[in-house]
Formats: C-alpha cells, structure tokens, sequence
C-alpha cells in the first residue's frame, strides 16, 4: 500500500494562512477562520500543522524572512544619499499607512503588539528578527559613515536601533493622527541623527 499522499500544498497553505493573520490579527482569527480561508478541513490541519499557535508561527517565521529579506534588498543597494533613501523607506510606510494598508502589512509588527509576552516562541522570532533587521541597519550606516556620506555621532549600531524602533514607532503614531504632514515631520526629525 503507498503512502497516503497530501493533497494539498504546505507552502501555500503556510502562505494562506500568513496573509489572514495579517490581515485580521492572532487572537481575531480562529480555527474555523482558518479552514474556510484554506481550503482544508480541520482535521488536515490539525494533523499537519498541529494547533492555531504551531501554524501561526510557521506564517510569522515566513512573514519574518519575507521582511528581512526586503530589507535586505534595499539597504545593500549603492546609493549617493543614504539619508535620502531612509527617508524613501519611510515615505513608503507612510503611503501605507495612509492608504490603510497596516498593520496588515506587518505580521512582525503585529504580532509584537498584539502578543506582547505572552507567546515565548513568537517573542523568539520577534526578538531575532529585530536583531537581524538592526545588524542590517548597522552595517548601511557603517558604509555611510566609512564614505563620509552621513555623520554619525552616536555608535552606528546606536543609531540604526534608534531608526528601526521609529519605524514601528510610526505605525502607532498613525492610530493617533493620520496626518500626512505630521508623520513626514516624524520622520524628518527621526532622521536628523544623521546630519
């Protein structure tokens, strides 16, 4: 007898299921949600993915990569004005923010919120994934400063923690005042550090 084959895709469900919990959020999306979204029934998701939480991670862990990589892509790109595609960055946060879009857009940033300390494993993969999108940071502002394209006047690991945190920081400035012209005044003052 061959072994039973799955008959869907764990990629795409891991994929699926990423895009609804950043879209509605860990505690707002239930099990039921989960298997209408999917397509699968819940015991083909139970026996693949375990609970709520183990298939929550696997999408956060996804979603982790996903971000860091884009980062990534971005911040090794040679560029004149370092500052100036900082504030790139930001501009597109800002377009995303207006436009309603987050914190859809950020599962990292979602999850740390929503979950706080509640989820050790997930507060793991926050916490790595902060490091890493830091030591990124870090190295762009180390090749600024070495080419004299910026001035550092803090430590450049210092400095690229102070702008990671702005960034999330700007997504609960958003829920106060969704004011085009006070968050790029946020920003501009963030990254007066740089000058």
């Amino acid at each position: 007898m061959s072994p039973r084959v799955k008959e869907f895709d764990q990629e795409a469900v891991i994929e699926q299921a990423m895009a609804l919990f950043c879209q509605k959020g860990y505690a707002a999306t239930s099990i039921r949600d989960l298997v209408a979204h999917l397509g699968i029934s819940s015991s083909s998701l139970y026996g693949t993915f375990g609970d709520k939480d183990a298939i929550f991670l696997l999408a956060l862990k996804r979603h982790s990569r996903m971000e860091r990589e884009m980062l990534r892509q971005v911040l090794i790109q040679p560029t004149s004005n370092p500052k100036a595609m900082l504030m790139q960055m930001f501009q597109g946060l800002i377009d995303s923010l207006l436009a309603n879009e987050l914190p859809g857009g950020s599962l990292t940033l979602k999850a740390s919120v929503e979950l706080e300390n509640r989820k050790p494993e997930v507060n793991a993969v926050i916490a790595e994934h902060t490091e890493e999108a830091a030591n990124l940071f870090t190295a762009f502002l180390e090749r600024a400063a070495q080419s004299g394209q910026v001035h550092l006047r803090q430590p450049a690991r210092q400095v690229a923690d102070y702008i990671l945190f702005n960034f999330f920081n700007l997504n609960f400035l958003a829920k106060v005042n969704l004011q085009r012209d006070c968050l790029e005044n946020y920003v501009a003052l963030v990254l007066s550090v740089l000058d």
